[in-house]
């Protein structure tokens, strides 16, 4: 855009560095993409870390409080930005992978990018323990993704591997960063860890991690540089002591946060607990079997939120809720809907129902096939620069 002015011309690049930095945090997406060939400048500025910091923020303040990204186990080719209270499709996505056998599981998200695993299922299509070997980086919004097959650790030891993963981002760098916790369930050799750099492209270990305890899932972003995992000591009993392990992505390090006695006592003798992220703090969600009441189905549920100020921890309940049927429940979106997946009972499917209004009644399902699901999907710019790309190589 020019402007003739008594024989002057002002253009864009004329603005002040922070209006013109201003104007590009509000565009979307796609928009900034097609803004990359415009100039050098222009793709500088875009792919810069510290811009994209700034339009993830921006993205974030005004994103659909009710969107929720769900992805089909079963794979086939697209998943889709939805309502997570009316089941309205906003957007559909293609994914541009396929996995060994065909299926995918979301198994953490930040920041618009997503990881999955390819969803491990015996010769009879029954899901078996998971292995988070096999792992993809895909980013929705830019199109791009990356295979991650190596690892520092070329070789197994005795027993089975299982894995925690998590994902998080490197503050002063801003370097997106995949951590791999990988933890020997026979013997006695201590759990290790590796560490995905999207700027170099490549897995390091970390010397002598220090794992307090072992986590045997995903990780629950909080925050740009923190994950939390949740580990039980023995089984699920209500009684038993619970920890919630974190790693610090920009410190790298690990340490644990031991679950109160309120917390762990505030439903039944075989609850069960399940960690979320919901108002920007750690939640855990502690909810026990179903219970019979007057021929009715009723599933008591507690959630607290953590804080963590100058150094102390304090858990505070958040909602306490008695839901009317039993469903497995494993996510919070951001309006404040309890996310399930039910398969039995009078509804099937992903369902919903919003804590914010009391109204726990499971209604028609959101999605009716196996799925998993991001709450906290925002697009973003990260991985914008590169290529797709199968990562084979394993390095030291």
């Amino acid at each position: 855009m020019t402007t003739n002015n008594n024989d002057s011309t002002t253009s864009f690049d004329d603005l002040p560095v922070e209006v013109a930095t201003e104007i590009f945090t509000r565009l979307p997406v796609k928009t900034l993409i097609r803004s990359t060939s415009v100039c050098k400048t222009w793709y500088s500025n875009i792919t810069n870390p510290t811009f994209i910091s700034a339009h993830i923020q921006h993205s974030l303040s005004c994103v659909n409080q009710t969107a929720i990204l769900v992805i089909p186990l079963k794979y086939n080719k697209s998943c889709s930005l939805i309502s997570a209270h009316t089941g309205q499709v906003f957007k559909n996505y293609k994914i541009p992978f396929t996995t060994k056998n065909g299926t995918v599981k979301l198994v953490a998200s930040l920041s618009g990018v997503l990881s999955f695993n390819a969803f491990p299922v015996d010769e009879f299509g029954v899901p078996v323990v998971e292995d988070y070997q096999e792992l993809y980086l895909w980013n929705p919004s830019v199109g791009k993704y990356k295979a991650l097959f190596s690892s520092c650790f070329k070789k197994r030891g005795e027993g089975e591997f299982t894995y925690g993963v998590g994902l998080g981002v490197h503050e002063s760098s801003y370097d997106f960063r995949v951590v791999r916790v990988v933890c020997c369930k026979v013997g006695k050799l201590r759990p290790k860890v590796e560490v995905y750099s999207l700027r170099t492209n490549k897995w390091r270990k970390i010397r002598n991690p220090g794992v307090p305890r072992v986590a045997y899932n995903c990780g629950v972003p909080v925050g740009n540089s923190m994950v939390y995992w949740l580990e039980r000591n023995r089984g699920m009993s209500c009684f038993e002591e619970g920890y919630v392990v974190y790693f610090d992505f920009s410190r790298e390090v690990f340490g644990q946060i031991k679950l109160p006695d309120d917390v762990c006592k505030c439903v039944g003798l075989r609850a069960e607990f399940t960690l979320m992220n919901f108002e920007g703090k750690l939640a855990v969600c502690v909810y026990d079997e179903a219970k019979e009441r007057n021929g009715m189905k009723l599933l008591p549920c507690c959630i607290w939120l953590m804080s963590h100020e100058d150094g102390k921890v304090s858990w505070t309940p958040r909602f306490k809720v008695v839901l009317r049927e039993h469903a497995c429940l494993f996510r919070l979106s951001r309006s404040g809907a309890l996310l399930m997946l039910s398969a039995s009972g009078s509804v099937q499917g992903l369902v919903s129902c919003d804590l914010n209004s009391q109204d726990l009644r499971l209604t028609k399902p959101l999605v009716t096939e196996p799925c998993s699901v991001d709450p906290s999907f925002v697009e973003s710019l990260l991985m914008l620069e590169g290529r797709d790309e199968l990562l084979k190589s394993a390095s030291s």
